[in-house]
């Protein structure tokens, strides 16, 4: 599936109300940008300090499927906050439906 299905999917699964990405050459090369509702701020918040360990967690369970992706490359994605509600999530593409699911499931 090609990432802007995906992200659609991602998008009408979990209502974010606006949702783009882009890649670039920085690793890892896909940056999505997430605009969240009140309820996704919330669950955001409960799971921050866990955020380490759901990064790893993601990033064993990518690469016993997508062994063309090192792990380390996978634990080099990094999760961000701006605005008042935006979320921004640099990762490999392969991280991305598991990442989002685990964020917000």
């Amino acid at each position: 599936m090609d990432l802007d299905q995906q992200l659609k999917n991602l998008s009408q699964k979990y209502l974010f109300e606006d949702s783009q990405f882009k890649t670039d050459e920085q690793i890892p090369n896909l940056e999505v940008c997430l605009t969240l509702q009140e309820t996704h701020i919330d669950r955001f918040i409960e799971k921050a300090g866990q955020l380490n360990s759901i990064i790893e967690s993601c990033a064993n369970m990518v690469s016993i499927f997508d062994t063309d992706v090192s792990k380390d490359y996978l634990m080099q994605t990094s999760i961000r906050c701006g605005k008042s509600n935006h979320l921004y999530i640099r990762t490999a593409p392969s991280m991305l439906n598991i990442l989002v699911e685990t964020l917000f499931d």
